[in-house]
């Protein structure tokens, strides 16, 4: 008999300018949360890249551009599963002690 586990959800982060967006990523990435981090800079997802234990998909992409997007998000989840949420802003960080504007 085969036992399914169900592939948990990943938080797709794209990394610009924001430092409380970065920071939630390496706490997602720490954690070993599945993980997509997305930046049009390369320089932005190589700490992520780093000690990467297949729970992090790290990609140069223009999300401003939706193919690029499309193809970051199909890529996602091809390699680790379905994508919950999309971070972007501070804005769209949960409410924890580190946003309590959320």
């Amino acid at each position: 008999m085969r036992i399914h586990h169900p592939r948990p959800e990943v938080t797709l982060v794209v990394l610009d300018d924001d430092p409380a967006v970065a920071d939630h990523a390496r706490a997602l990435f720490d954690a070993g949360h599945p993980l997509a981090v997305v930046s049009n800079h390369y320089s932005a997802v190589v700490p992520f890249m780093l000690g990467n234990n297949g729970d992090t998909v790290a990609l140069v992409a223009d999300v401003d551009d939706p193919s690029q997007f499309a193809s970051a998000i199909a890529t996602t989840e091809r390699r680790l599963g379905t994508v919950a949420e999309v971070i972007r802003y501070r804005t769209d960080l949960p409410a924890t002690a580190h946003n309590p504007a959320a």
